[in-house]
Order: structure tokens, then sequence, then C-alpha cells
């Protein structure tokens, strides 16, 4: 504690020896050219050093930009004590001020213009800070989490100011406190939280801030210019909510950030964890403000509020409206790039789609040519099956016809044999009935009494062929004929006796 002590002290005692007179000393405004001139080498100092330099000349009525109008370039003699006891000052707290980082920005890093994710922010010049750069993105996180990114750089790309801002955020019980503790850990410091009173209609709502920070409470005034949504152009300023007309509105706290560099953290949220939540770190006493007009015409100390951003700029910092609004630009313009992108697709599926349909009508013509030509295959195949069918069924009769023909030459040959051998079996039966049967030898009596066979000589002489014929016969049909023979011979048996004559 004694060195910045000392050094404080020295500073002062620096500070006492400039006269009350000392822009008088400076000299008159020069021309515009020097003042250019002067501007550029002002340009290459870091906006750290600036500051410092410009809190000791506040106090003596003077600025920068006094500077800068009578030509005095940072080289000068005449500041030479300012700079170097502002570059010690600075040394000293460089050595104690832990990083403060937001997105990949930490605080008083410079941006590399030359990156993809530095040309994703919209640019612009401050209309609050002199020779700074005011920068801003919107997207969407994951999936549903609409998150606003802002930045105030120096010319040379020094960080000054990072901001992120979402809406919605969620968080479940204890979850903001669980938060503030972990930055507390990474930070190395114990956070300063101011928690927003309960009120029926509000949410719950926490604020904590590390390092140099200063939170001042915003004057009536102030507040009543925000509740008209109009910025009342203080600076930096943060809420509870989210919403600077409705925290104005309903008399919630809403403050204007100053002091030297470190980190804050916000969130609100209502009874099912649904809210917002913004962090940001700045370095209040690296911004100086945009100077007046009539400052160069003043020759005692003047008290000049801190211009904020305009309200644009301001409210999308913080205020979920303009965030909205952002979002809504974007995704117009994104919706015409879309549009012409469209246009571009739409022009290609057209002729793509007439390409198609050109090898769509040349595919149908070969198809319907194809198809003609099976037509025609399926025609010959139908009458060539047609002729075979035909062929099959005439060949099919004549199968039938001719079964039909052996089965009745069958049956004719059949009957004809069966004819032929009942009449064989007839006449042999005939013929051995007249081999067993005697001839009947009749007598007659002659007038003188004598009986005398009645022709014999006949009977004898048929006889031999008889027995040569029924021989024949028996020889061929004895073995089928046995029992007609034994009939015959028992018919015999039992006829009336005949007179057997030898042969």
């Amino acid at each position: 504690m004694i060195a910045p002590v000392c050094l404080l002290a020295g500073t002062s005692t620096a500070f006492a020896q400039i006269p009350n007179n000392f822009i008088g000393t400076l000299g008159v405004p020069r021309s515009a050219t020097v003042q250019a001139a002067t501007r550029s080498e002002w340009n290459k100092i870091s906006p750290s050093e600036i500051g410092c330099i410009n809190g000791v000349l506040s106090k003596r009525g003077a600025s920068i930009e006094t500077l800068t109008q009578r030509g005095v370039k940072p080289s000068d003699p005449r500041i030479g004590s300012i700079r170097s006891n502002c570059r010690s000052q600075l040394a000293q707290q460089s050595r104690s001020v832990p990083t403060y980082a937001i997105a990949g920005l930490a605080l008083g890093s410079r941006v590399q213009f030359d990156t993809s994710d530095y040309r994703e922010y919209k640019c612009s010049p401050s209309e609050q800070f002199a020779e700074f750069t005011w920068c801003q993105k919107t997207r969407q996180e994951r999936g549903f989490a609409n998150v606003t990114y802002s930045i105030l750089h120096s010319q040379d790309g020094t960080v000054v100011y990072v901001n992120r801002f979402q809406e919605p955020a969620f968080f479940g019980p204890n979850e903001a406190d669980e938060a503030i503790r972990e930055y507390s850990t990474k930070i190395g410091e114990k956070a300063q939280i101011k928690r927003l009173p309960r009120r029926r209609g509000v949410p719950e709502g926490m604020l904590a801030t590390w390092g140099k920070v200063v939170l001042e409470p915003l004057d009536n005034d102030s507040i009543k210019t925000l509740a008209e949504g109009r910025s009342p152009k203080k600076g930096y300023l943060i809420d509870f909510i989210g919403n600077f007309t409705r925290s104005a509105k309903e008399g919630l706290p809403i403050y204007r950030i100053s002091g030297g560099a470190g980190f804050l953290w916000v969130a609100s949220f209502d009874p099912i964890g649904r809210g917002i939540m913004r962090f940001a770190t700045i370095d209040p006493s690296a911004i100086h403000s945009t100077p007046l007009q009539s400052e160069a015409q003043s020759s005692g100390p003047q008290s000049k509020p801190q211009d904020a951003e305009p309200p644009s700029a301001e409210r999308a910092n913080a205020g979920a409206d303009v965030a909205r609004r952002d979002i809504a630009i974007q995704e117009a313009e994104k919706a015409v790039e879309k549009a012409k992108t469209d246009t571009d697709f739409v022009r290609e599926e057209s002729e793509t789609t007439k390409r198609d349909a050109q090898l769509a009508k040349t595919e149908i013509e070969r198809l319907n040519a194809e198809g003609a030509k099976l037509t025609a295959a399926l025609e010959r195949l139908e009458t060539e099956k047609t002729a075979a069918e035909a062929k099959a069924h005439t060949m099919e009769s004549v199968a039938y016809g001719g079964i039909a023909s052996s089965i009745a030459l069958l049956a004719i040959v059949s009957s004809v044999f069966f004819v032929n051998r009942r009449k064989a079996t007839a006449a042999k039966r005939e013929g051995v009935e007249s081999e067993t049967k005697p001839p009947v030898v009749e007598t007659q009596r002659t007038p003188e009494g004598d009986s005398q066979p009645s022709k014999a000589s006949d009977t004898a002489s048929s006889a031999p062929e008889l027995a040569q014929s029924s021989m024949s016969d028996a020889t061929i049909g004895a073995s089928r004929d046995e029992s007609s023979v034994s009939k015959s011979k028992a018919g015999s048996d039992a006829a009336e006796e005949y007179v057997t004559l030898p042969i």
C-alpha cells in the first residue's frame, strides 16, 4: 500500500505545479491542418493513457481536444510530466488488475481487424465517445436465445468495453447464485452483489460487480427521460430486468457505470426461471467523452456529463426491445439475401426443371417405342400361343380319336374272337356228341319174315368220315372239353341202348 500512496502523492505535487491559467500557456487554436496532424499523433496513444491525461487536464479546465486544437502533441514538453506520471500509474494498475474477458475479447486487448470473427460485427464511429469505434452483432444461440454482442474500441483496436446481452435466459433453483460464485472463483475476487427488492409482478433480479467499477444511482431527471423512451446520455447504464423504459416506469433501480476497470453480471427471472442475462467488462477511466463545442472558448473549470451512445446503441446493450428490433433488421437483411439466393436458386431450378422435362420427354418417347415393340411382341406371342393351342387341340383330338378307334377295334376283335370261340366250342361239342352216339339200326321185316338192317351201308360208309373228324377235333380240344366229353359219355350212358357196329 505504500507505493500507490507515494505515487498518488507525487502525482498531486505535479498537478499542483500547473498554473490555473494552464490553457493560456498552450497558445491559441491552430489551423485545421495542424489540428489534423496533432490529432493523428494523439490517436497513437493508448486509451488508458489518454483517459488518465484527460482526467488530469479536466481539473484545469482542459482536455485532449484542447491540446489538439492548439497543436500540442503528445511529445510536447509542456505535458511531459503529466504523461510520465500517468504511465507510472497505469503500470502500477496493470500489475494488480485481473483479466476481464467476454467472447474471447479481453479488456485492454486489441481486436484483430482482419479476422472473420471481427468481420461479423457491424461497426461505425461512436457518436458518444470521440475517436472510438462502436461494433455490434446479433445472432441466435442454442436454437432459442437471441444474443447481442457489443464492443467499443479505439482506433488502434484497444478494447475498452465488451457486452453480451441474452434473451431469453433460463435459470434453475439457486443457479444464479452458483454462477456468481463461479465468476468470483475465476476472477479471484469477491463479488459485490445487489438484489432487486421483491415485488408482486416483478421478476427476481441479481446484480454482481467485480473490480473497480462503480454503480451510481441514476438521477430522477434521467429516469423521467428513460420513462419517455429517450436516452438521458449519461454514459453506460445498467438495470436488473434489461429494459430501461419499464424499470423507469415501475421505479426499479437504474445505475450509471463509472469508476475503473471491472466486470458486471446481471440476471432476472420469473417464477418459472425465464428471464434475461447480461454481463459486461468495461474501463470507464479509459473512455473520454466528446468535448463540447464551446470548450475552446472556456477558461475555467467545467463539469461535463459523459454522453451516452445513441439510444439505439444504448438500448441494444441492455434493452430487450432494441435487441428484438436489431434482430428483426438482421432477419430482414437475411430475408433479402435469402430472397436473392432463392431467386438464383429458382432460376437454376427452372433451368434444371426444363432440362429434366426434356430428358423426361425423351425417356417417355423411348419408353413408348419400347412399349410398342413389347406390345407387338406380346401380340405375336399371343398369336403363336393361339396357333399352338389349336394345334395341340387338334393333336389331342387325333389322339383321343386314335385311342377310341383302338378301343373300338379291340372290342371288335374281342367280339369276333369270342364269337369264333363260341362257334368252335359249339362245333366241337356237336362232334363229340356225334362220335359218342351209336348209329341206329332199324330192322325191317321182310315178307319172308327175316329181319335185315336197313341202310347199313350208308351208316358204315359215313362212319369213317365222322370218326376221323371227331378224332381230329378231339385231339385239338381234348384238354379243354374233358368235361364236355364226360357229359357226353354220361348222356350216352343214360340214353337208350344202341347197337354199335364195328368200323
